[in-house]
């Protein structure tokens, strides 16, 4: 996720008609059309930057091992050749190293300040020693998508829209005879975005690229949840990492980045959170609407009654969500601190 200083109104919150989403319908809601399995789940991250996608990540891969949501692969939205090697340390240090990981291409050797994502890409195990090696993102995006049932994967898009717009636009190919706009219509059931200000204002990840924000948020052709700017601002986590081993790729690029024992606020770790158990308890739905994103980044939200998008609003206070945990980050820092499976899945 782009760093957050990008200038712009927070729009107060609004509440009327927000559809408050009970704990006892996440797994019907999230699961694949007749299926109680694992949410199949695609990230589209930018980790490289900001470090919070480091936290999304090991998010899901602790509910990847809790049997809540199936990893199908990750793409990395930024050139920089360590992003890919950076994921691969992650989910490789899970024990799910066999996760795919796509990237926009061509790579490049940019390195972001304070540089996490080099260091883990170079010192922790894994076998994608260099980005360059690593898929094209829209290559890998058309693959896992032909691959799975219609309208049964979930992608959690916590970056730009880059890859996403390049799908969105992606020939027919050997992996599906499709364009990309059809194929995403036929595979993806939601859309998760961390993106935007609500109900307007202006936030890095729309801006970095507001060309394919313009392009995937007004017309994306499924069901899409955002994740504003203001909801993850004020959850912070991370602190709880130094009570991991030192060989968790998480707690070094926290440490890196934000120094030992310090926090970060969770914009990604929430569109992970919901994409793979809905909002739940913790959090509840805007009325239906259309978000529109204008050619600077800016986005501005319409309530619309036949729309199908939503954003995230804060259906409780961040201090106390009750059970099994005392507030979000808690629930948070218990994900990005579960101690990995011993086997590779």
């Amino acid at each position: 996720m782009a760093l957050r200083r990008v200038t712009g109104v927070i729009g107060a919150l609004v509440g009327a008609g927000a559809l408050v989403l009970s704990g006892l319908g996440v797994g019907s809601a999230n699961a694949s059309p007749g299926s109680c399995g694992p949410v199949r789940l695609i990230i589209d991250t930018d980790i490289f930057t900001d470090v919070d996608d480091v936290g999304a990540l090991a998010v899901a891969n602790a509910l990847h091992d809790q049997g809540v949501v199936q990893l199908l692969g990750v793409m990395v939205d930024t050139r920089s050749r360590w992003g890919a090697g950076a994921v691969d340390a992650i989910n490789t240090y899970y024990g799910h190293g066999a996760t795919p990981v796509g990237t926009l291409k061509p790579t490049d050797d940019e390195v972001a300040t304070p540089n996490y994502a080099q260091p883990i890409a170079d010192l922790f195990p894994h076998d994608l020693p260099d980005g360059a090696r690593a898929p094209d993102a829209v290559a890998l995006y058309r693959k896992l998508l032909a691959d799975q049932p219609d309208h049964s994967v979930v992608i959690a898009a916590i970056g730009a829209e880059t890859n996403l717009a390049h799908l969105l636009d992606s020939p027919p190919d050997m992996a599906s005879g499709l364009s990309g706009q059809r194929l995403v219509a036929e595979k993806v059931s939601k859309l998760v975005m961390m993106g935007g200000r609500y109900p307007h204002g202006t936030e890095g990840n729309f801006a970095r690229d507001a060309q394919s924000a313009v392009r995937v948020v007004n017309s994306w052709p499924t069901r899409v949840v955002f994740s504003g700017y203001e909801i993850g601002v004020s959850i912070m986590t991370g602190s709880k990492l130094t009570a991991t081993p030192a060989t968790n790729p998480v707690r070094q690029a926290y440490e890196i980045f934000a120094g030992s024992g310090g926090d970060r606020p969770s914009w990604d770790l929430t569109a992970v959170y919901v994409a793979g158990k809905g909002p739940g308890g913790v959090f509840s739905l805007s009325a239906p609407g259309r978000n529109t994103v204008g050619p600077d980044g800016a986005n501005s939200w319409n309530n619309v009654s036949n729309g199908n998008q939503h954003y995230l609003l804060a259906s409780l206070p961040s201090d106390r969500v009750g059970e099994p945990s005392g507030t979000v980050a808690d629930r948070l820092n218990e994900l990005m601190t579960q101690a990995p499976q011993d086997d590779e899945t």
